[in-house]
């Protein structure tokens, strides 16, 4: 038995040894003058990032950061992206701030996107990196032959966009088919914007109940859904913005043969509109009418209704060095019985409440008292098991929080995806 320890033991510290070896070659960047750099974004591929662009450390903790880079997107009028990256210097650097803009298009693949965000990273720490041993390392390339030319659009900003989808499964006793399809047309400009879109997908469910190999009972259930909605906003400044809604409906679920809604509607944003991806605090009300036919008799021994109704939402979001916050508030009524109103409220954060220790909330909490489609009649076990339709309830809720702590080496600028299996 002895010999296969004394075997380990060896293989253990000629590993050490080896390793040992490599930390202490001379030809290796010196970390402790290179850059610490701290950087917030949900959907970026830093393992790329660290890959290729070697000269700075990766730290996990923005205490310890010499610079934070927070890196924000939102949607442009094309279908591409337009990134924020927000260079806040720490430390030694807190004079050094900056803020670098970028649109990528919307045929753009990973790789594209990925590497067109570590160049603007390079280029937007150029004056920290100026400031260190390392900037012997830099280089200054130029493309004179690019020129500035006025983009000549044949399409004038309108975008098109068709997409379908399917899935199914399927075992003794259940069966499901799920089928969609989604068109889409926008026109987004600085002035105007203009969605529309027509949505579709049909539902399966087929279950049988054995016993002893015999077919005791079996529930077939078919949902349809047609949703077309249509949307116009017209810029008013740098804070407003005025428009409305018209919106088409029909769903086996909801109990409508149709649903038509037509809603004018303004909004104003205490931060200007330029800074949405940062930060935003916007107000949005809207009032219109609202025509229903339903499949059957409703609870209120209807089977058409002509309303109208009231909307207000109250939307805050900020992206900042110690994490982000997501909220909004929301809350509709028909104006002829104020009884029948919808209240909700949702909540996204991220918080960094000191090194190494984090929490995350996401969570939300609705109130619909406005069920006017509801189906008359008893609601049966078997409708509540397989939610045949749509049912009456006082609220509903979902909520995620998390904490977390971490502690050890501050550096995280190796990668190694050996023996991974989730992609």
């Amino acid at each position: 038995m002895k010999k296969p320890v004394f075997v380990l033991i060896f293989i253990f510290f000629l590993f050490n040894l080896i390793t040992a070896q490599n930390s202490n070659d001379s030809t290796l960047i010196n970390r402790e003058e290179a850059l610490d750099i701290y950087i917030s974004c949900d959907y970026c591929d830093q393992d790329y990032f660290k890959e290729n662009f070697t000269i700075i450390n990766y730290v996990r903790d923005r205490k310890v950061a010499d610079v934070q880079i927070i890196i924000s997107e939102m949607e442009t009028g094309s279908g591409g992206t337009e990134y924020m990256l927000q260079f806040i210097g720490l430390k030694q650097f807190q004079s050094l701030t900056d803020t670098v803009l970028f649109n990528l298009p919307a045929d753009y693949t990973e790789e594209e996107e990925r590497v067109a965000q570590l160049k603007h990273i390079q280029l937007g720490l150029v004056p920290y990196i100026l400031k260190t041993p390392f900037a012997n390392k830099l280089q200054l390339t130029i493309n004179a032959a690019a020129e500035s030319v006025e983009e000549n659009d044949p399409w004038k900003n309108w975008v098109f966009e068709i997409s379908g989808f399917g899935s199914a499964d399927s075992e003794k006793s259940y069966k499901n088919l799920n089928l969609g399809s989604e068109i889409s047309i926008q026109k987004i400009t600085d002035d105007i914007k203009f969605e529309s879109a027509f949505y579709s997908s049909y539902t399966e469910n087929k279950i049988r109940e054995y016993k002893d190999d015999s077919l005791v009972s079996s529930t077939n259930i078919y949902r349809r859904n047609y949703y077309f909605s249509n949307l116009f906003t017209k810029s008013i400044g740098e804070h407003w913005g005025i428009g409305g809604y018209l919106n088409f409906q029909n769903s086996t679920y909801g109990n409508l043969d149709i649903k038509i809604s037509v809603q004018p509607a303004i909004e104003y944003n205490a931060f200007k509109y330029k800074h949405a991806s940062s930060k935003q605090l916007r107000f949005l009300y809207s009032i219109g009418y609202e025509y229903f036919n339903y499949t059957d008799t409703t609870i209120f021994d209807k089977l058409k209704d002509r309303l109208f109704e009231q909307n207000l939402s109250i939307m805050l979001k900020f992206i900042v060095p110690w994490g982000s916050i997501e909220s909004s508030i929301y809350g509709s009524n028909y104006l002829h019985d104020f009884s029948l109103f919808n209240l909700g409220i949702y909540l996204g954060s991220d918080i960094r409440l000191f090194k190494g220790l984090s929490f995350d909330l996401y969570g939300g909490f609705n109130m619909p008292r406005n069920q006017i489609a509801l189906r008359k009649g008893e609601v049966t076990k078997e409708d509540i098991f397989v939610k045949k339709h749509e049912m009456e309830t006082d609220y509903n809720f979902w909520f995620h929080f998390g904490l977390s702590y971490t502690f050890g080496s501050i550096y995280n600028n190796v990668v190694n995806p050996r023996f991974d299996w989730h992609f």
